[in-house]
């Protein structure tokens, strides 16, 4: 091999022996199995409901929003308005009920690409109606009755064991 060869060799395998040992040390502690023999690894997951909400042509408009949603908790009302305050200056909505989260789009971008992105519901409710209005004017309402799927990302006999659905609310 000429000398050339062997430097353009080493210069490739050399950050690969020199990174070796942190990705053995970085890698954490591996959950224990419920079975012997079993490795598990340590990815999480989060259990409730995700609603992506999907305004037609894909744009949100100016204006004071209000979000309704009632699950057998109670009612949870957001309201806020669009364009979105600065990043660095909070959240657009302020929120009264249980708790639910409402996805904030674009703060960084230019007004006209502020939007609301979706609604979390961490609780996992077994029934949600949401009421999105604009400027008081109801935009969309709709009834789920969510079908929950367990899953565990870290396989059948290690946790942790997450029950997840979702839904798209397009108007």
């Amino acid at each position: 091999m000429t000398l050339p060869r062997l430097v353009r060799r080493i210069a490739q395998v050399l950050p690969i022996l020199i990174a070796w040992p942190v990705v053995a040390n970085c890698t954490g502690t591996t959950p224990e199995p419920s079975s012997p023999g079993h490795a598990c690894t340590d990815i999480g997951c989060v259990d409730g409901l995700h609603v992506t909400l999907a305004p037609s042509g894909g744009l949100w408009t100016k204006g004071h929003y209000t979000f309704e949603i009632t699950t057998p908790l109670g009612t949870t009302t957001c309201e806020g308005a669009l364009p979105l305050p600065a990043c660095e200056a909070g959240r657009a909505l302020s929120c009264s009920g249980p708790p639910v989260s409402i996805g904030e789009s674009g703060c960084a971008l230019p007004p006209d690409q502020h939007g609301f992105a979706s609604i979390d519901l961490a609780s996992g409710p077994a029934d949600v109606t949401i009421v999105i209005r604009k400027d008081g004017a109801e935009l969309v309402r709709k009834s789920i009755t969510p079908g929950y799927r367990v899953t565990s990302p870290n396989g059948p006999d290690c946790e942790p064991t997450c029950r997840q659905a979702s839904d798209t609310l397009a108007f």
